[in-house]
């Protein structure tokens, strides 16, 4: 069963090196062993106050991570500073180019040569999820490292347009990957890149491209899955672009996302709308992927935000760093991260096979296959009657995450 194991913020936490007030926190493993965790609109204190920056990040090196993550040091000394190089422009709802309202970090991954990569998200406007959307992006931006320890940060060229910006432009294909999440496959040279349109939009899903890590700085080089006219999942260049998961409840929205490779399996953890932090697994990073396993609900971490597998898990004990921020009128909200530790087995596409779901995984498509891939790379839950489904939910979702919150998300769909 899933548990809270410890706060990862305030004081005692990232408040140890002035960011008491923060969130997000995307771990990625580096070359050396230990990890740079990247966390979003950081404060000294609490949030609003004094100490504005985004994003930061913290180093940490213990591995025994079930007692609980313990931070070494900030990027920047004992007070972490911005990684980045911009400056705020405009409000909330008004943010302004070049740089936006605020840069919120998306993913960071360390290549072969010793580089690291990190991605970011330009604020155009914060906006009500009710909407539709709870923000909206001038661009995600990818950054460079090639400090040893990551210490400092530089706007990376794009090389075939000569700019001094490499930039996911919110619109074509590359509006699908505003926020997005980075994975190198084992035994191969591509980064996978999985990512989402801006903001938390009903009904949109997630994409994935790749791109050898040796060529980031050159556009065309990227590739996009997609499935053409007739059905055919394959890479492209010039696209298109298809979701290789949708919400799992029909007009649902996906939010902010994290991917690992945890003991050989592909791990993507992202809000599934109402349901909550929910993670899948793959044996490859097109899929398929099983059905989604609800690991902590609205119930258990009201108003929770961006799950992300720490990678020093296993797949029987991992570590999921998970955001909250309740919004309280009387100022006493939470904002920050906890960690809970969670099991990412659950039922898989095999466990559907002759049973009233078998529905949902029929022509699933198989890339082991290594023939051309046809269908769906997730059992499509909304082709089987809503017990079925609320039934495959439910077996596969952590046991504290409670039958009749299943129950009600799959019939009225977002709770009041």
């Amino acid at each position: 069963m899933a548990r809270m194991v410890r706060e990862l913020s305030g004081p005692d936490g990232t408040g140890r090196f002035g960011a008491a007030a923060t969130d997000l926190g995307y771990p990625a493993q580096t070359n050396h062993g230990y990890t740079i965790t990247i966390f979003g609109d950081s404060f000294d204190e609490r949030v609003g106050g004094p100490g504005w920056r985004s994003p930061i990040g913290l180093r940490q090196s213990n591995r025994d991570i079930e007692r609980g993550i313990v931070w070494d040091n900030a990027i920047g000394g004992a007070y972490a500073k911005q990684m980045i190089n911009y400056r705020h422009s405009g409000g909330p709802d008004s943010g302004r180019l070049p740089d936006g309202f605020t840069n919120i970090p998306c993913d960071l991954i360390h290549l072969p040569d010793g580089r690291f990569m990190m991605t970011t998200f330009a604020i155009k406007a914060w906006g009500p999820v009710t909407e539709g959307r709870s923000w909206e992006t001038f661009h995600s931006r990818m950054w460079t490292s090639t400090d040893e320890h990551g210490e400092n940060w530089v706007r990376s060229w794009d090389v075939e347009r000569d700019h001094g910006n490499f930039d996911f432009p919110n619109a074509g294909i590359w509006r699908h990957f505003q926020n997005n999440s980075m994975v190198l496959w084992p035994g191969e040279e591509h980064v996978y890149i999985y990512g989402t349109d801006s903001g938390r939009w009903h009904g949109g899903g997630i994409y994935l491209a790749r791109v050898s890590w040796r060529t980031m700085w050159e556009r065309s080089t990227y590739e996009f899955f997609g499935r053409d006219s007739s059905g055919t999942w394959g890479w492209s260049a010039r696209g298109p672009a298809s979701p290789i998961i949708a919400p799992t409840i029909p007009d649902g929205a996906i939010g902010e996302l994290g991917t690992q490779v945890i003991d050989g399996t592909v791990v993507l953890s992202y809000l599934d709308g109402p349901l909550g932090a929910v993670t899948r697994t793959a044996q490859r990073p097109e899929g398929p992927w099983t059905p989604p396993r609800v690991q902590v609900s609205w119930r258990e971490e009201p108003f929770l935000y961006a799950p992300t597998i720490h990678p020093f898990s296993s797949l029987d004990r991992a570590q999921m760093l998970l955001s909250a921020w309740p919004h309280d009128e009387n100022g006493t909200d939470f904002y920050g991260v906890r960690q809970w530790e969670v099991s990412l087995r659950g039922v898989r596409c095999a466990d559907l096979e002759a049973t009233p779901a078998q529905e949902a995984i029929a022509g699933l498509a198989d890339p082991r296959s290594g023939e051309p891939m046809h269908g769906e790379l997730y059992p499509v839950l909304d082709r089987i009657p809503v017990e079925e489904r609320i039934a495959v939910l439910a077996d596969s979702s952590d046991d504290g995450v409670q039958r009749d919150h299943i129950e009600r998300v799959c019939r009225d769909g977002y709770p009041q």
